[in-house]
């Protein structure tokens, strides 16, 4: 079972929080607020009111042997900026922070944190994918210069096989996953003979430009 400490009780940090509980794991949320402690306490396994801006405050709660720290109190730069250079200093090896401008991550960045989240421009990036590419399911960042999408196959590839459909060939990106519906099969590392479906949904890595260019062409 993981460890998990959540800083900030804000929508982000509520959400975070609740899912990480619900996973299973054990989850320690601090903040300020009385109220949204009292509101979140029944759905986390600790929750306690305190200052996590007093470096010797947030030493008394959270240690290295937790598996990750997340930082939400991306509104209050000052706040979240020391919170994560006091973390850092108490040996957390993985700290995620919300940052609000690209600024902000920086500092965060350099201070310590080891993920920048910016939840706001996430979501647009992904209904704007969405919106863009009506066959698109999902997509997941890998690199900053790669990413895994999912795509629902175009109706021009039903009854093709992958290497008559020269994805490499052509936009150099790879299919590394199949999957045939909610309830059909998955075919990991599908081979040059496998046969797209109507139902299948392709999970496929590549560079960003490659994948922009494999969605231009079937808008």
């Amino acid at each position: 079972m993981k460890q998990f400490v959540v800083i900030g009780l804000g929508n982000f940090g509520i959400n975070v929080a609740t899912a990480l509980h619900k996973l299973g794991n054990q989850v320690l949320v601090i903040d300020e607020s009385e109220r949204k402690v009292e509101q979140i306490k029944d759905f986390v396994t600790q929750a306690i009111v305190a200052d996590t801006t007093d470096r010797k405050v947030l030493s008394e709660f959270v240690d290295k042997s937790v598996d990750a720290a997340i930082v939400c109190m991306g509104d209050n730069i000052e706040a979240s900026v020391m919170i994560t250079l006091y973390l850092k200093d108490l040996g957390i090896e993985r700290i995620i922070a919300k940052a609000i401008n690209e600024d902000h991550g920086r500092i965060l960045g350099l201070v310590g944190a080891t993920k920048i989240i910016y939840p706001e421009k996430d979501v647009a990036i992904e209904l704007a994918e969405t919106l863009t590419t009506p066959n698109l399911i999902n997509w997941l960042p890998v690199e900053p210069d790669y990413k895994i999408f999912e795509l629902k196959a175009p109706k021009d590839y039903v009854g093709k096989t992958l290497a008559e459909l020269k994805l490499y060939d052509n936009y150099g990106i790879q299919v590394i996953a199949v999957k045939e519906g909610p309830k059909g099969p998955f075919h990991l590392i599908p081979g040059g003979s496998f046969t797209i479906t109507e139902n299948s949904s392709l999970a496929i890595i590549g560079k960003n430009e490659d994948i922009a260019k494999l969605k231009s062409n079937n808008k």
